[in-house]
């Protein structure tokens, strides 16, 4: 999985480090998932106050229902569905 971090307060080194653990809360249309991710790769991007990480993780730990929605997310945007229903 890719993720983007943008004005992170996280030291250099602790995004760098291969392996390292981290919690993170992705926000779905609708629902908000959780899990632990190990880093698996990391690049800087940008320039001055721009730059943003972008790290490559793996899910290390997912409970069981926030993994069924993030499976349900996937194939829905997989399928081209609409993500987001409005009444």
């Amino acid at each position: 999985m890719g993720l983007s971090l943008v004005g992170s307060k996280f030291a250099e080194k602790d995004l760098t480090q291969i392996g390292r653990l981290l919690f993170v809360r992705v926000h779905l249309p609708e629902s908000t998932v959780e899990a632990v991710v190990a880093i698996v790769n990391s690049r800087r991007v940008g320039e001055d106050k721009k730059r943003k990480w972008h790290l490559g993780v793996k899910i290390h730990q997912i409970s069981d229902e926030h993994k069924a929605q993030l499976i349900s997310y996937l194939a829905k945007k997989k399928e081209g569905q609409p993500l987001i229903v409005s009444n």
